[in-house]
């Protein structure tokens, strides 16, 4: 079980077994993400279960699920850093987690399984494990984001003061 704590007031309890997806046979040979293709006629009868959270939610069906977290900022400068991050995130994507371009709404970031990632029980703990130091992660470059930017504020404001 793991307890995921952001910005003082963000708790996300998650257990590995939640976090399970099931291979959904597909008899057109493409397997589909159920999540992403609910009508998808090997999807259809897929069962959609949503575990909501304090501060996130998850939403699964069979073989794929989207998992979103909701953030607070203590300004619109960390709010505009964590976007880039997102979206870098979403470009380049590492092998075990990916990033949805566009956060579902009400939520910050969203990030979208399939089975192949949560296949194991070691793999399932992985990602766990790379939530919870993204809760410890996230909240340093932000800082260190806002010290590069006011840094900069700084050096430039030099070549536009009057004298």
């Amino acid at each position: 079980m793991m307890k995921f704590v952001i910005f003082g007031e963000f708790t996300l309890t998650l257990d590995e077994s939640q976090i399970q997806l099931y291979p959904v046979p597909c008899t057109s040979g493409m397997e589909p993400n159920c999540i992403l293709d609910p009508d998808h006629p090997c999807c259809e009868n897929v069962k959609r279960e949503t575990v909501e959270f304090k501060n996130g939610i998850m939403i699964k069906q069979g073989n794929s699920a989207i998992i979103s977290l909701k953030l607070t900022f203590n300004d619109p400068v960390e709010e505009f850093i964590f976007d880039r991050i997102r979206n870098e995130l979403w470009r380049n994507p590492g092998p075990h987690v990916k990033v949805i371009r566009s956060p579902e709404e009400g939520y910050q970031i969203s990030f979208f399984l399939i089975t192949e990632m949560v296949k194991t029980k070691d793999q399932r703990e992985r990602l766990i494990a790379y939530w919870d130091d993204f809760a410890i992660n996230i909240r340093q470059v932000l800082t260190d984001g806002k010290m590069a930017v006011n840094k900069f504020v700084r050096s430039r404001s030099e070549t536009l003061r009057l004298g």
